[in-house]
């Protein structure tokens, strides 16, 4: 039972080492403000990569990817298990056309600052 346990675990962490820019890992600590105010209900995933993915369940609902190519939309695909981590299709996901209007400002390892189509400067802070 052991060598089962030790195999499914090793199988598991090479299947994240193989897909780590795919992979969204909820980031507990991390929050989203906009125009100065925090935004309730928001989850905030990272990956390898830093890239952020913001999910937010109250209304109005929205998923929204920043990457570090200064891509930013909502995935096409996104498997999650929910307020634990989600999965994009590849690793420069595939977004629904045509993404928003939005202006990457700044990605670092702490924070994404970028200024949506509503002219609202977001950050998002990581950590």
């Amino acid at each position: 039972m052991k060598k089962w346990i030790a195999l499914a675990a090793v199988v598991v962490v090479v299947l994240a080492a193989y897909n780590r820019n795919r992979l969204y890992v909820r980031d507990p600590l991390g929050s989203v403000t906009r125009n100065g105010a925090k935004e309730s209900g928001t989850q905030v995933y990272v990956n390898y990569s830093n890239d952020a993915l913001i999910e937010n369940d109250n209304s109005p609902a929205y998923t929204l990817l920043v990457q570090h190519n200064s891509r930013a939309g909502s995935p096409v695909e996104l498997r999650c298990l929910h307020w634990l981590l989600c999965m994009t299709d590849a690793d420069a996901a595939t977004l629904v056309q045509p993404p928003p209007s939005i202006n990457v400002e700044q990605m670092t390892g702490r924070s994404v600052r970028f200024v949506d189509s509503d002219k609202r400067e977001t950050v998002v802070a990581l950590h």
